[in-house]
């Protein structure tokens, strides 16, 4: 049974505990943390909505591969247990890569995937020994995956050292992430029923091919970052920045094709789909892909609200759908 989350990013002057009211009222039962001082500055606005934690601890790659040993923070660990929020899962990692961030050179090899895992089993003896059931996982991303959405046989150490699977899963391609041609290929998305109805069934030949992996496997799953951009164009604010153009009608429609998409197969497997996260809950004009080694401007249109916290489009009926977990 899955409930829907969101990371909030608070990378401009929108304080974090408004943002996370709206999102409250119109149905966001949980929150996305990347890093323990962010999960410090919501959880008494989290204590007070009883809404959830998705925890994130953070790993540096470089030292993952020099020593895993390096990465085990467990008084990090301990203070996310002292926050008094329900935790959904720990999340040790995300994205990690070995060769770096460089579209043209990341990848996700046997190195990472048992460093991983040795931290996840240190993790597990200490929660174990002092009496917490907290599930653990990792967040990971469309590069573990075969075309037809199966893993790649070197993840096994990692999913079997994993409490339930993460998945950060978009109907989404390589040119819609980079290059010069991201503002169009989101809008052929978002306009074009043909080619919106092919980046669908790609998402879901993806998706069940991992559903039925992790059945093999006895694992759930959480989808821990799904979306996709609004945006059919862009231009400049007054500081510079790229702000997005959007189509929210469209918009609107498409979300509600993918989120059919995902009830069906997650019915299909029995529901072992926990959760679902939305990528961003407001456009952000300041995320830091936009400028960095990946060069992916698009990054500024994920929210399911504009960047001033209006909804694109009837988010509270989309959000009604979930069931209690």
């Amino acid at each position: 049974m899955y409930k829907f989350g969101a990371w909030f990013h608070n990378q401009d002057d929108l304080a974090l505990p408004e943002q996370i009211k709206s999102g409250h009222q119109y149905g966001i039962r949980s929150i996305r943390s990347y890093a323990i001082d962010y999960a410090e500055t919501i959880a008494t606005v989290l204590r007070e909505l009883g809404m959830s934690l998705y925890a994130g601890m953070h790993i540096d790659a470089i030292n993952l591969l020099k020593d895993w040993r390096l990465e085990v923070r467990l008084e990090e660990l301990r203070k996310n247990h002292q926050l008094g929020v329900p935790l959904e899962a720990i999340c040790v990692g995300n994205e990690l890569r070995e060769f770096g961030d460089d579209p043209d050179k990341k990848c996700f090899t046997a190195r990472v995937s048992c460093g991983l895992a040795n931290i996840l089993a240190a993790y597990r003896r200490w929660l174990d020994a002092n009496g917490y059931n907290t599930p653990l996982t990792y967040a990971m991303e469309g590069i573990v995956l075969d075309s037809d959405g199966s893993f790649f046989e070197h993840l096994r150490p990692l999913i079997d050292a994993c409490d339930i699977v993460s998945l950060n899963l978009y109907p989404m391609g390589r040119s819609a992430w980079h290059g010069s041609g991201q503002f169009e290929e989101s809008k052929a998305f978002l306009r074009d029923t043909k080619v919106r109805r092919s980046r669908l069934l790609r998402f879901e030949v993806q998706l069940r091919g991992v559903l039925e992996s992790l059945a093999e496997m006895g694992k759930p799953l959480i989808l821990s970052e799904t979306g996709f951009p609004s945006a059919v164009s862009y231009e400049k604010d007054a500081h510079g920045a790229i702000a997005p153009i959007s189509d929210n009608e469209s918009f609107g429609a498409a979300m509600e094709e993918l989120f059919d998409v995902i009830e069906k197969a997650d019915a299909d497997h029995g529901h072992p789909i926990k959760a679902i996260y939305f990528y961003e809950w407001r456009d952000n004009l300041h995320h830091a892909k936009i400028t960095n080694i990946e060069q992916s401007p698009i990054h500024c249109a994920f929210g399911l609200c504009d960047r001033f916290g209006v909804p694109k489009f009837g988010i509270g009926g989309m959000l009604s759908k979930q069931r209690p977990a």
